[in-house]
């Protein structure tokens, strides 16, 4: 098992966070499998190869399939590393865990939908066909709110994804006692709580903006945001972490 492999290598390990998590448990057993199909159906979404064109189709497409499994892996990433640093198992963490990994099977086709859609406005695809509606289906929405309808439900699991992130992590600083975490661990700690507090709040303006502009491409920007102001914050606590270690010399 993979999660199993890259605890004895220590992945993620720093010299900052004492990890407490033993052996992998059960729990993060299961989670591996639900990451697994996560990654499965992104896979199965993508491929439908009969012939040399369609493999051409998959090839070029293959961008926005690394996004979206680049967004999953850092989802799975941020996993590991709960269980790793805290080794929880209350009920509360039970509870998120479980809400975690549903939000992040939903977020599958949201992703994997609104990953094709962006990498077709690059390379000047037609993006139509994404939001075409079979014949046999007698069902009317128009192109605008189609779009509109896969930033609300990509906002949604994001939302959720991060925002249970968010709640794990402040379950976890609220057992800060029991945890004993020292100064270092508890600043490490406020710094995942920020993080995934700003990605929250962005996708919450995100959705907040698509529900009054109705407009898709201003709601889908904002989210541009997450790659400024999360350096802003790791620079933030870097200097506090640094800080409490040159205090400790």
């Amino acid at each position: 098992m993979m999660r199993d492999h890259l605890f004895h290598k220590q992945l993620g390990a720093d010299m900052n966070f004492r990890w407490r998590g033993g052996d992998v448990s059960r729990i993060e057993a299961f989670a591996d499998g639900i990451f697994a199909i996560t990654i499965t159906l992104l896979i199965v979404a993508s491929a439908s190869t009969y012939g040399f064109y369609d493999m051409w189709l998959m090839v070029r497409d293959l961008p926005a399939f690394l996004l979206s499994f680049a967004f999953i892996m850092y989802a799975w990433l941020e996993h590991y590393l709960f269980f790793r640093r805290y080794g929880m198992a209350d009920g509360l963490t039970l509870l998120f865990n479980a809400l975690f990994l549903f939000l992040v099977m939903f977020l599958a086709y949201p992703l994997k939908l609104l990953s094709t859609f962006l990498w077709y406005l690059i390379i000047g695809e037609p993006v139509a066909p994404l939001f075409a509606i079979p014949d046999h289906i007698d069902w009317t929405m128009s192109n605008l709110d189609q779009r509109m309808y896969m930033m609300y439900f990509y906002g949604a699991a994001i939302i959720g994804v991060f925002g249970t992130l968010l709640c794990m992590h402040l379950n976890a600083h609220r057992q800060r006692a029991p945890l004993e975490l020292d100064a270092i661990e508890l600043t490490s700690t406020k710094q995942s709580i920020t993080h995934h507090l700003v990605s929250t709040l962005i996708a919450v303006a995100s959705v907040t903006t698509l529900a009054l502009t109705q407009n898709p491409g201003i709601s889908g920007v904002i989210y541009f945001l997450m790659p400024t102001l999360h350096p802003l914050v790791s620079y933030f606590f870097i200097k506090r972490i640094n800080h409490l270690k040159d205090a400790q010399r």
